[in-house]
């Protein structure tokens, strides 16, 4: 087996690690999938596409030692809404900190936000906290900074229902524009990142593939669908209280900054998206694919 088409993929049963899991099989990369649970439903599913499966965990520095052994390139995700954003620094620096002596010669970090401070969403700032840190030990990492999913649209883990379609237009409005992008694209675009690494080493990457409001994707539904979304609207309050308040800080910072400078800036991220994956796509293909049973639906991580 190449070793430069060997890689070590935390998170590898959830949206984003997934995805790019299976991407890179895909492509014929050996992928070393670290689980806390190898006997998993979704675990084994991996297994069945050809990854090899390592028990590990992201609080422990000797399972991480024993994973990252002769694996150079290294997919980093943390999951802030499983061990808040505290967990998440922690367990983002110790990657970090095993990565160094293991001479990985590529980490791709899957950050969040538009790369500022000053947001007051927490879940962005962990992730500039460990981007920092990455830079500190002289790592060779690109971040990747997702937007929203559109599986926020569809997939039952994420109660589209109540949060989506049911508090979401009370804090963001149903004609504020909004970024999205297809799980299944953060999947290729680290693909083509690992497969390129002298050309994203050192760099910044946002991943947004349509701009479009809440009224713009349920006419998009209705009309590919023939039907709209399911929608119970819920109070912001109640929704908070269920879902935690850093979902609804977040989509007050989203629907502020699209007021202002985020409009042309998440036009120009879809642009460069573009040029990173070919056949990017919009919500309309997304919802065409999704209603084929065309495009695979990824786990909630």
């Amino acid at each position: 087996m190449n070793g430069n088409k060997q890689i070590l993929i935390f998170g590898a049963t959830g949206n984003i690690g997934g995805a790019t899991a299976r991407e890179l099989l895909q492509r014929g990369w050996q992928v070393r999938a670290v689980t806390r649970n190898p006997q998993g439903k979704k675990a084994r599913a991996l297994s069945e596409l050809g990854a090899e499966l390592f028990k590990a965990d992201m609080v422990d520095r000797k399972s991480l030692e024993a994973a990252f052994e002769g694996m150079k390139r290294v997919l980093s995700i943390q999951n802030w809404t499983v061990c808040g954003v505290e967990g998440e620094i922690r367990q983002g620096k110790l990657v970090a900190e095993v990565a160094r002596p293991a001479q990985v010669e590529h980490l791709v970090y899957v950050s969040a936000g538009i790369g500022e401070t000053g947001t007051g969403v927490p879940h962005f700032d962990s992730k500039l906290e460990v981007e920092a840190y990455m830079r500190k030990l002289d790592l060779p990492f690109t971040a990747i900074r997702p937007g929203p999913f559109m599986e926020l649209m569809t997939q039952k883990d994420f109660f589209p229902a109540l949060g989506i379609w049911g508090a979401a237009p009370k804090i963001m409005g149903w004609d504020m524009p909004k970024p999205w992008v297809a799980v299944r694209d953060i999947g290729k675009a680290a693909a083509n990142i690992f497969s390129d690494p002298q050309n994203w080493i050192g760099r910044e990457v946002d991943l947004i593939g349509d701009v479009k409001s809440l009224a713009d994707c349920q006419a998009v539904f209705s009309t590919t669908t023939g039907k709209k979304p399911s929608r119970v609207p819920i109070p912001v309050g109640l929704f908070s209280k269920m879902a935690g308040k850093e979902l609804v800080v977040m989509w007050q910072w989203l629907a502020e900054w699209m007021k202002t400078d985020g409009m042309e800036r998440t036009w120009d991220m879809v642009e460069n998206s573009r040029e990173l994956v070919p056949g990017l796509l919009d919500v309309e293909s997304w919802v065409k694919l999704q209603a084929t049973g065309a495009i695979h639906a990824p786990a909630h991580n």
